[in-house]
């Protein structure tokens, strides 16, 4: 039975712009507060529209640890043309306060970890997967973990940095960022599917010996509709079995 989700008001204490059209958001709760969760979940925003109640779903950003140790939630919001929350949360300034409650969701790495972990995102579904890798390396998991993170525009990569830095500190963190409309990005620019198929497609067929890795791969992808469908038949045709893909669709 899924957890009773738990109201708290949490207060902007940083907003920081990451790109033109999204923004990265740190909530401050009270020291009371439960802000148990499992990486990868989300949280609702509560409002109200036209008088009436009103909420949305933001995954969370943040490892639990942060949430437990200092009492913050982070948030990674994208602004969408026409979209009434999105719109209301790049209104707000940092010491706003807004209601919210959490846990909600499913999408979570499964533990124990038995294999090695290959994340797929696009966008602002980076964020969930933001948590649950930091998550991991909290955890002391000494798997080889892979980033496929797929953008328009090279100035549209979400926390470029800070996945380069771990790469550097963490032997076992692969990082595979990709531009599909390069202007001057010298990198990859294939769709994520195309990516994954190209990096991942020899170790399925050589038994886990690709990339250094070794037994198979659980994925976990997350964006919009679109990607995670191509990306689910990208990896059958793989011939990965169901049970290793798991996602979390953004609409």
């Amino acid at each position: 039975m899924a957890e009773k989700p738990r109201f708290y008001e949490g207060r902007l204490s940083k907003i920081v712009s990451l790109s033109e059209t999204v923004k990265h958001f740190v909530l401050d709760y009270a020291p009371s507060a439960d802000l148990s969760f499992t990486a990868g979940q989300f949280l609702m925003a509560h409002l109200e529209k036209d008088g009436k109640p009103h909420k949305k779903a933001y995954s969370i950003a943040s490892s639990p640890t942060l949430a437990l140790e200092k009492k913050q939630i982070e948030l990674c919001i994208k602004r969408v043309e026409g979209g009434y929350v999105s719109t209301w949360f790049f209104g707000l300034k940092e010491g706003d306060v807004i209601r919210t409650s959490l846990p909600h969701g499913v999408f979570t790495v499964k533990e124990p970890w038995q294999e090695n972990l290959v994340f797929v995102g696009t966008g602002t579904g980076i964020a969930p997967l933001r948590g649950m890798i930091h998550k991991l390396y909290e955890s002391g998991c000494d798997k080889e973990i892979w980033l496929v993170f797929g953008n328009r525009y090279e100035t549209d990569i979400l926390y470029d940095e800070e996945w380069r830095a771990l790469e550097k500190e963490r032997r076992n963190f692969h990082y595979l960022p990709t531009i599909s409309r390069p202007k001057h990005w010298t990198g990859e620019t294939a769709y994520v599917q195309e990516v994954v198929k190209k990096t991942f497609a020899r170790h399925q067929d050589s038994g886990g010996t690709a990339g250094g890795a070794q037994g198979d791969l659980d994925f976990y992808g997350c964006g919009l509709v679109p990607m995670c469908q191509e990306l689910k038949a990208a990896l059958l045709q793989m011939n990965v079995p169901k049970e290793r893909i798991h996602f979390e669709q953004f609409t």
